[in-house]
């Protein structure tokens, strides 16, 4: 497997079915660095790479809905044989049941390769997004001191001669840990929300995939939710701000709002 990095979006046409992006394409994948002034990745390539995995995704979903509907067409067919409604004497007559048992056993192999592939996705993001969300606090304790360290400064030019060490550690204290605050708040809403909404579309993609499996054919099931990432084991927001999404279903995220000074 090539280990070359990547960094742009090119389709490509396999087996009739446009694959969008794979697992290797994700583990490979190198995102712009932001201007030397900022911190993390550049918004743009984050919000475009997000928007991939939930073009593949919902790729993804388009397949197990129409292998729910071939499933259930042939195995209607296979009751109508059962039950003699269509007659299957002869030799003639076994070959299509033979295919028809073919196709199942190739759909239901599809079926757990998508599970599979939704699994790894859901575990990549969850990655991606907890090291966003260290690097998104890093920055925002960087943020604070500078911010503290600013208003020490404007006091002791303003004070002069009557310049006191504890009242200036204390306003530092003050303003760090308010913003701090703020930061961390933020980013709990938006990790509480992520990792909801992300749980849900794997539920949902789990029951199609299970709806759609005929009689005697056993798929496994999908993950129910998302892996424990960050602060209260949720599946972190990234902090580029846009969406993320996994079968279609899209889970909005967003930075958390800069110290109004």
């Amino acid at each position: 497997m090539s280990a070359t990095p990547i960094g742009r979006y090119d389709g490509a046409q396999v087996a009739s079915v446009q694959v969008r992006l794979t697992a290797d394409r994700v583990r490979r994948w190198e995102f712009g660095a932001a201007s030397f002034t900022r911190r993390g990745y550049e918004p743009t390539d984050v919000d475009r790479f997000r928007m991939q995995v939930a073009d593949e995704l919902d790729a993804l979903a388009t397949q197990v809905a129409n292998l729910r509907a071939e499933n259930e067409r042939l195995n209607d067919h296979l009751e109508l044989h059962r039950h003699g409604v269509i007659p299957s004497t002869g030799a003639a007559a076994k070959l299509p049941a033979a295919k028809e048992v073919n196709l199942l056993s190739a759909a239901q192999r599809e079926a757990e390769q998508i599970i599979a592939q939704a699994h790894d996705y859901a575990q990549r993001v969850a990655e991606y997004a907890r090291k966003q969300y260290e690097s998104y606090m890093r920055a925002a304790a960087e943020e604070a001191k500078q911010e503290a360290e600013r208003a020490v400064a404007d006091y002791r030019n303003s004070s002069g001669a009557n310049f006191d060490d504890s009242v200036a550690t204390r306003e530092a204290l003050r303003i760090f840990g308010e913003m701090m605050m703020s930061h961390m708040q933020a980013a709990a809403r938006h990790l509480d929300d992520g990792s909801e909404q992300l749980a849900r579309t794997m539920q949902r993609l789990a029951a199609e995939v299970t709806a759609g499996a005929p009689a005697g054919i056993r798929v496994a099931a999908a993950p129910t939710g998302s892996p424990a990432v960050g602060a209260g084991g949720s599946a972190p927001a990234v902090g580029a701000g846009g969406p993320a999404a996994v079968g279609g279903s899209r889970v909005r995220v967003a930075a958390a709002p800069r110290h109004q000074r």
